[in-house]
């Protein structure tokens, strides 16, 4: 069934895929309000000047980006055609990056990878079908997925084999260090400050934005790191602070392009 659905959906025209995406944003407000109360809680503390319906309108954005860019996956899977990832030819292999998930997300996964031999830990889907389909876009497109039980040493492994390491930075991790990030702690993965240590490799951030319908900004630029000091963990902490803090500043400026249904803060 999920899979009638996939062929149909990457055959939507964008003129028809944009206004659908409208119609389920909105039902999900409405009437199937899955996971709704966590986001809205999520974004008042983000932002607590924001009154309820400008809590509506970015959120309601943010499902219809959601929506529509997993539409523009699978038309992307058939067609090939995309946006480019802008200064992704600046990476050098074997460099670190940092993500989140911002935009399309999945399909910026995919668009990077085209211009970068990439690599990147993600959670195994639970699905039979999710699994397999994710599966057949790795080996079409070229993106090694260290899936769950992958270590550190599978992500040395990659940066060894030339490719380079995206660490998605913006998921609550349970045994992650306490980070702030829009003014309260949350656990975070200290994964970046880890590697880059060891490794001294460049580090890139990715970050994406909606321009329009099947039209988007992959950006990959060089992030700046803290000077290190001698004192590891302290180190570390200030990297995974710096990475929060750049993301902070990033979802400050488009609020609807984040995912806001993380229980990020628990």
């Amino acid at each position: 069934m999920l899979g009638v659905l996939a062929w149909v959906m990457a055959r939507i025209p964008l003129s028809v895929a944009d206004p659908l995406a409208w119609c389920v944003a909105w039902v999900w407000w409405f009437i199937l309000p899955i996971r709704r109360r966590l986001a809205a809680d999520n974004l008042r503390r983000a932002f607590p000047a924001f009154d309820a319906p400008q809590v509506r309108r970015t959120l309601v954005r943010m499902m219809h980006d959601i929506v529509l860019s997993y539409i523009e996956l699978v038309v992307f899977d058939r067609t090939g055609q995309a946006s480019p990832a802008i200064g992704a030819e600046l990476v050098p292999p074997g460099s670190l990056l940092i993500g989140a998930h911002s935009g399309a997300w999945d399909l910026g996964l995919l668009v990077a990878a085209r211009a970068v031999p990439l690599a990147t830990f993600v959670r195994t889907p639970s699905g039979r079908w999710a699994r397999e389909k994710m599966a057949s876009l790795r080996a079409k497109h070229g993106l090694l997925f260290l899936e769950t039980g992958s270590t550190l040493a599978d992500g040395y492994a990659a940066l060894e084999a030339g490719r380079s390491l995206l660490l998605i930075q913006d998921q609550r991790l349970n045994k992650g260090i306490p980070s702030l990030f829009f003014g309260r702690p949350c656990k975070t993965s200290p994964a970046l400050g880890v590697m880059w240590l060891k490794t001294q490799r460049p580090v890139f951030a990715v970050w994406q934005r909606r321009v329009g319908p099947g039209q988007h900004r992959f950006e990959c630029q060089p992030f700046q790191m803290p000077e290190p000091t001698g004192d590891k963990e302290a180190d570390v902490q200030a990297i995974t602070d710096a990475c929060n803090a750049y993301y902070e500043a990033r979802i400050r400026e488009e609020p609807s392009g984040w995912l806001w249904l993380h229980d990020r803060w628990r």
